[in-house]
C-alpha cells in the first residue's frame, strides 16, 4: 500500500497520486522482509537529528538495552517465535548428534532503517545467528507492525529533542 490513488473533484478521469513521507524497511542479508508506509500527524523535523533517534532503534531492534539486557520489538518476536517453534519440535527421546547441534556458519544480520522523504534517518541491526534458521528465514512480523509504527511515531512526533552536534557520531 504504497500510494494512496484518489480522484480529483474537477475531472472524473484525473487521479491523484499521495506520497508518504515515512516508511520503515526490515531486512535480513540485504533482503527485504517487510516496508512500510506510513504517516506521522504532528511530525517534529528536529527529531531526526536528535539523541531520542538512537533510543527509538534501541526500542525497535536492541538486544541488549538497559540493564537487564532487554530486548527490542523485533528480536523479541523472533525471541518468542523461536521459543514456540523450539518446544513444538522438542523430542526427549531424539538422540542429538554433533551435526544436529552445530550451528551454520552462515551469517545472518538482520537490518532495519526508517527513511524520511526517502532518506535514511536511522539504521540499525542485530545478528540473526540468536535464532534458529527456521525462524529467522521465515520471519512474519505482522502481528508487531502497529507497535513498530506507534513506536516510530511517538518518538518523532515529540515536542522537545536532545539536538546532536553535526560531528557526533552513535
Amino acid at each position: 500500500m504504497n500510494n494512496a490513488e484518489t480522484k480529483t473533484p474537477q475531472g472524473e478521469g484525473k487521479k491523484r497520486i499521495e506520497e508518504q513521507r515515512f516508511e520503515f524497511v526490515l531486512f535480513i542479508n540485504d533482503h527485504i522482509i517487510c516496508q512500510r508506509y506510513f504517516h506521522i500527524f504532528d511530525f517534529n523535523e528536529d527529531s531526526v537529528k536528535s539523541l531520542e533517534l538512537k533510543e527509538l532503534m534501541d526500542n525497535i531492534v536492541g538486544v541488549n538495552n538497559g540493564i537487564f539486557g532487554e530486548l527490542g520489538i523485533i528480536p523479541k518476536h523472533l525471541k518468542n517465535k523461536s521459543i514456540n517453534y523450539l518446544w513444538d519440535n522438542y523430542n526427549p527421546y531424539y538422540i542429538q548428534t554433533e551435526d544436529t547441534t552445530r550451528g551454520s556458519d552462515k551469517i545472518d544480520n538482520f537490518q532495519f532503517e526508517i527513511k524520511v522523504d526517502k532518506n535514511i534517518v536511522a539504521k540499525g541491526g542485530f545478528s540473526g545467528n540468536l535464532f534458529p534458521p527456521k525462524v529467522r528465514y521465515a520471519v512474519d512480523i505482522k502481528e508487531i507492525i502497529p507497535s513498530i509504527m506507534s513506536e516510530i511515531r511517538y518518538f518523532l512526533s515529540q515536542k522537545e529533542y536532545t539536538i546532536l552536534e553535526s560531528n557526533f557520531v552513535l
